[in-house]
């Protein structure tokens, strides 16, 4: 870490002559070093600090940035700390410099609440924050933690949160706990605003469908520092969510709805969690061998953008589209990926107002289907002969056959009929 010594430039004179501030505009803080000119992105910067160093006279400040660097082990990018120290004319000129660079990041400082699921995944929620906590540390933001005993405390304790002390809510866990703060967030008597709560996950689950969409459509790359850094800077997108009825009773998705061998694949194959994320891969074959088929009939409200709607053994009956088939899998997505691993609706957006809906019906082979599971995780799948692929508003599912199982959001639910309607939009996600 250098010490900058750059205030007897223009920069020194803020704030009594703002338009001498040719060395801090356009986001880029701008200085020289031994006769070279420097330059620092605030698109990289998380936060700043007073800091006193004895070797200096003037007092100082932190700059903390997380920079985008090459790792040579991968071939990819990832964020890493860099600091800049600068030292200052007066106290009065730090003052001001730490204000004006606050107000870069962020109209005024933020306090976050963090839950923490202990049991999610591989259980390693707490040592996952433990190890981007420096980074929220060093932001322009404040928060407090929350470690939960169950999805049911979950749910109870986003419902009872004093929303007027809190800007955003964290969740350092997987799909499911996500799923259920939601749920909280949803049972509300004001729900309405609660929902529009920004929603942040740092991942720590499985499958980490949502983190792994919403950090790929920024350009980051999929880890839980690089979420923290996203955090940390505040950016927000919309979110549609899937309002779901079953039995009279409404709740709702983010992620997804599965049936038929992918279903079966993901709640079957718990008993094998000691193989990690193979156990899915693994038992995917091995259903692939036994080729189960579903009855069912599927009826759907195609969006403006929907393609395939000639393919045969769809009628149609008055707005609704009509399958009635025997199934061998249904996977219904909100997001591009339904795990870190798996870009299954590649065309999906976080905020199209629509539900991507893949199907393969009885008749489709073996080895096809094997094509299917390998290729998407690169989201090459598509273009195979029987896959089906449909942007809906939304759709019923009817099952017909006795026994299976449906996955909400990687959580099982009744195995019954069930309808799902894209609400666009309706909550943020940061």
């Amino acid at each position: 870490m250098k010490n900058y010594t750059l205030f007897q430039y223009p920069l020194a004179l803020f704030p009594d002559n703002p338009d001498t501030l040719g060395d801090f505009k356009n986001n880029i803080l701008s200085w020289q070093e031994k006769g070279q000119d420097k330059h620092l992105s605030f698109d990289d910067v998380v936060g700043v600090s007073e800091v006193e160093r004895q070797e200096s006279k003037f007092p100082c400040l932190l700059i903390h940035a997380y920079s985008l660097v090459k790792s040579n082990s991968f071939k990819r990018q990832k964020r890493v700390l860099k600091e800049y120290c600068f030292t200052c004319p007066s106290l009065e000129v730090r003052s001001h410099w730490i204000q004006r660079i606050n107000n870069s990041l962020a109209q005024k400082e933020r306090h976050l609440q963090v839950i923490i699921n202990p049991v999610s995944g591989k259980k390693q929620g707490a040592t996952i924050f433990e190890r981007v906590r420096p980074l929220l540390d060093k932001s322009y933001l404040n928060y407090s933690v929350r470690e939960t005993q169950s999805s049911a405390d979950i749910k109870e304790f986003v419902r009872e949160l004093n929303l007027t002390e809190i800007d955003g809510l964290v969740i350092v866990g997987g799909d499911g706990t996500l799923h259920d703060a939601i749920a909280g967030l949803m049972s509300r008597p004001d729900w309405k605003t609660a929902i529009k709560l920004p929603l942040s996950i740092i991942p720590s689950g499985t499958g980490n469908g949502l983190s792994k969409s919403f950090l790929t459509a920024l350009g980051e790359t999929y880890d839980p520092l690089s979420a923290a850094f996203l955090i940390a800077k505040g950016k927000q997108q919309n979110l549609d969510l899937i309002q779901v009825m079953q039995n009279n009773k409404r709740y709702y998705s983010f992620l997804s709805l599965a049936w038929g061998l992918i279903s079966d694949a993901d709640i079957e194959s718990e008993k094998f969690k000691f193989l990690g994320s193979l156990r899915f891969d693994l038992y995917a074959l091995f259903l692939i061998y036994l080729l189960r088929t579903y009855k069912g009939k599927l009826s759907f409200i195609p969006h403006p953008n929907c393609n395939n709607l000639d393919r045969k053994g769809i009628s149609k009956q008055g707005q609704w589209h009509v399958i009635e088939d025997d199934f061998i899998f249904l996977w219904a997505m909100n997001t591009p990926w339904a795990a870190h691993d798996m870009n299954v609706t590649p065309y999906a957006q976080l905020n199209d107002g629509a539900i991507d809906v893949l199907i393969m019906r009885k008749g489709t082979s073996r080895l096809e289907i094997l094509q299917a599971l390998l290729r998407c995780g690169k989201g090459q799948h598509l273009d195979l002969p029987h896959m089906e692929y449909y942007k809906v508003r939304s759709f019923k599912l009817e099952p017909q056959t006795k026994k299976g199982l449906l996955v909400v959001d990687g959580e099982l639910v009744d195995y019954c009929p069930i309808e799902m309607e894209i609400i666009p939009s309706l909550a943020r996600v940061c």
